[in-house]
């Protein structure tokens, strides 16, 4: 089985259940933690809903927390939601504006890298 997530209609990802737990359950762990909305409803039967103004919000604070971290912990916890957020982002078309967060090139990169093994429905 997997879990579609979906933005108004548009299939965004489609992993299987136990990554898309993990995934839901971290961003809204670091939402919780960083006092923000995460974007992201919790999973229905086979699909998440993601609601784009507050998920590129989400993922703004997250880019910005990382690149002013030196906490190397910390930002690889933040790493893993921060690229599939990314691809996630750039599969619907948002606008997230990353270069007044640091290091394009790392992001640029992983997401490039991670886009490959996130398959679609």
């Amino acid at each position: 089985m997997s879990c579609y997530f979906l933005s108004q209609g548009t299939d965004l990802w489609n992993p299987s259940n136990s990554v898309a737990r993990i995934f839901v359950d971290q961003a809204i762990m670091l939402a919780k933690e960083m006092g923000l909305d995460s974007g992201i409803e919790g999973i229905i039967e086979d699909e998440c809903e993601i609601h784009g103004d507050r998920f590129t919000a989400f993922l703004h604070a997250l880019l910005l927390r990382h690149g002013k971290s030196n906490n190397q912990a910390l930002r690889s916890l933040l790493e893993g939601v921060t690229a599939i957020g990314l691809v996630i982002t750039e599969r619907a078309g948002w606008d997230m504006p990353i270069a007044d967060t640091g290091n394009n090139s790392f992001w640029d990169e992983k997401k490039t890298q991670l886009a490959r093994s996130m398959p679609t429905g």
